[in-house]
C-alpha cells in the first residue's frame, strides 16, 4: 500500500502565483466523510483514494497503478454574475493540477497523471467537483514467505 499524506502535505500551502484565498482546508477521505455542507469552510480539497490496480511483476514484485481524487468544494453564492463560480472552480482546478502533474510522490513511483474530472454535487451554496489522477509504482517490499510447517508446540509446554 501506499500513502496518500504527502499528496496532502504537497497540496495544504498556498502556491505563491496562486491568486485567490487558498483551501481553508486540504485532508483525506476521513475528514471528507465527515463534511457537514452548513458549516464547511470553503474553498477546501479532500484526497480521496479510487482503486488500486495491480499487475504481477516477479517474485515479492508488483506494478501497482494507484487512482485518486482530488475533491474541491467552492462556494456557488447567487450574487455571482453568470459563469463567476465555473471560472473559479477551473482555476482551482487548474492549480491543483499544475502541483501535482508531473510531481513524484516517493522515488520508486512514476510521476503523477491527470485522468479527468466529474462533478459530484452542484447547490445553490457549493459545488463539488472531483478530478481523478493516478500514478504507477514498483512495489517490492513484500516479506519472503514464512518456512515450511515443521512442528505443533503445545501452548501448555510454553509456561
Amino acid at each position: 500500500m501506499i500513502s496518500l499524506t504527502p499528496l496532502i502535505r504537497h497540496l495544504a500551502p498556498k502556491p505563491a502565483w496562486f491568486a485567490h484565498n487558498w483551501f481553508r482546508q486540504v485532508a483525506g477521505a476521513a475528514e471528507f466523510a465527515q463534511v457537514r455542507p452548513e458549516v464547511l469552510p470553503l474553498p477546501a480539497c479532500w484526497i480521496i483514494r479510487a482503486a488500486d490496480q495491480v499487475r504481477h511483476a516477479g517474485e515479492r514484485a508488483e506494478n501497482v497503478t494507484l487512482v485518486f481524487d482530488t475533491v474541491i468544494a467552492v462556494q456557488n453564492a447567487r450574487n455571482h454574475k453568470p459563469g463567476d463560480t465555473d471560472d473559479l472552480l477551473l482555476q482551482y482546478r487548474h492549480a491543483v493540477k499544475t502541483l501535482l502533474l508531473g510531481w513524484e510522490i516517493a522515488s520508486n513511483v512514476r510521476p503523477i497523471a491527470f485522468a479527468g474530472g466529474r462533478m459530484l454535487e452542484y447547490t445553490d451554496g457549493d459545488m463539488y467537483w472531483a478530478d481523478r489522477y493516478q500514478f504507477d509504482a514498483l512495489i517490492t517490499n513484500y516479506l519472503p514467505d514464512p518456512g515450511a510447517f515443521d512442528q505443533i508446540i503445545n501452548a501448555g509446554e510454553l509456561l
